[in-house]
């Protein structure tokens, strides 16, 4: 049987509910790993709740890891970046060369994606349960 990718993330549980629990994870900036951090204003971090499932006994204040599978985060990647990216520009070459101007064949691709974002936000209860998260707590 082959390994299944997984991403894992640390985080503190916050909400225990019915076979699901709420983890505290904390998200650094880009400058997170800067030695120069101190120095800076724009350092920050922030902090998210996700909603997990977990099969054992956790209580508020466990330590846990959040896993989910690595295919899904491309998946998370295709639906919120390429496939938008594609859409506008099959859009914008599609209109320029049908003899619109730049101008407006550019504006009628960036306008394209609101009916999409629509549409993903509109099936995102769908969505989300294609993509679980699981509660594992650490040793």
């Amino acid at each position: 049987m082959a390994d299944i990718a997984m991403l894992c993330k640390d985080g503190k549980v916050v909400g225990v509910e019915d076979g699901h629990v709420n983890v505290l994870i904390t998200t650094p900036s880009a400058c997170a790993s800067c030695h120069a951090k101190s120095a800076c204003y724009t350092f920050d971090q922030k902090e998210k709740v996700i909603t997990a499932q977990s099969s054992q006994d956790l209580q508020v204040g466990d330590i846990v890891r959040i896993e989910m599978e690595e295919k899904l985060g491309w998946i998370a990647l295709f639906y919120t970046f390429i496939l938008p990216f594609l859409i506008m520009i099959l859009i914008l070459f599609g209109l320029f060369a049908s003899g619109m101007s730049q101008t407006t064949s550019a504006l009628i691709a960036v306008l394209s994606l609101v009916p999409y974002y629509l549409v993903l936000y509109l099936f995102r209860n769908k969505i989300e349960k294609d993509f679980v998260f699981l509660a594992v707590k650490k040793d």
